[in-house]
């Protein structure tokens, strides 16, 4: 999971925020190698457990961390299925708590060191995102598993576009963007009412949606370190024609009419794997 992040030079951001735990931990640390010089087993026995707690935290901090950053790139359809901050959250202050004891304090104390390092925590680390739920209208004929993977990995392109969107540093190209994104969702939304539409969409869903993502995020990439004002003209076109294939796509489905429309998007895409970003 890191390695991908790391090939994308954005790894560093999920590490470094997990790093904090780490570091929290070596005064735990320190005072377990005083304990354990001065011979006190339950010192030694309840800063171990307090090690124990903000090691497994730190762990699966990260992994939430690197999962969400992945959700929000749209490399993966749905965050982690158990809530890894609120877990990490509770074993924080377990960690808090036990360190608290370790340090000859009362029970009241210990509660409001774990009371404090559970609210730092979710302050810091923000809550687990929830997926958004894609809920499929029945259909008769229509295979329901396989709509709602589509519509997922759909959203998570879309996803992925909105990221690197935030990463360019032209608002006007931003803004389109997030226009394009927009209309992005109303046609999946309107999918979701009527399944049968993802059969008529198709070739947007697997096709058009995946060139568009690819295309908008090597952008993102490299646009910082070009200075070429014909490749930005020619991404400049290209987002003009997304968002008039994207409006029109969501106006046929809306018309239960996207035959026409196959073509265009064969056409479009063809442009897009052609040109890129020059």
């Amino acid at each position: 999971m890191v390695g991908e992040l790391i090939r994308q030079g954005r790894a560093w951001v999920p590490v470094a925020k997990a790093a904090v735990l780490f570091a929290l931990s070596m005064p735990i640390f320190l005072d377990f190698v005083v304990a354990l010089f001065g011979s006190d087993i339950v010192r030694v026995a309840v800063s171990t457990g307090a090690l124990a707690a903000i090691g497994c935290a730190s762990v699966l901090t990260l992994r939430a961390l690197v999962a969400q950053a992945r959700y929000f790139l749209g490399q993966r359809p749905d965050p982690p299925l158990w809530p890894l901050k609120s877990i990490s959250a509770v074993l924080t202050a377990v960690a808090a708590g036990l360190a608290a004891s370790a340090g000859g304090h009362g029970v009241a104390m210990c509660a409001v060191f774990a009371a404090f390092a559970a609210a730092g925590y979710m302050l810091f680390y923000g809550r687990d995102v929830r997926p958004r739920r894609v809920t499929i209208a029945a259909a008769e004929g229509v295979d329901v598993a396989s709509v709602t993977a589509q519509l997922k990995q759909a959203y998570g392109r879309l996803r992925g576009i909105d990221s690197a969107a935030r990463a360019i540093a032209v608002p006007e190209f931003g803004a389109q963007l997030a226009r394009i994104t927009d209309i992005g969702r109303q046609i999946l939304a309107e999918i979701e009412r009527d399944p049968r539409d993802a059969t008529r969409a198709r070739r947007f869903l697997n096709i058009y949606l995946d060139s568009a993502e690819r295309v908008t995020t090597e952008y993102a990439r490299t646009h910082r370190h070009i200075v070429n004002r014909p490749l930005e003209d020619n991404f400049k076109q290209l987002l003009v024609d997304m968002e008039s294939t994207f409006s029109d796509q969501y106006k046929k489905l809306l018309e239960n009419d996207v035959d026409s429309l196959d073509v265009e998007i064969n056409v479009l895409n063809e442009r897009l794997k052609r040109e890129g970003v020059g």
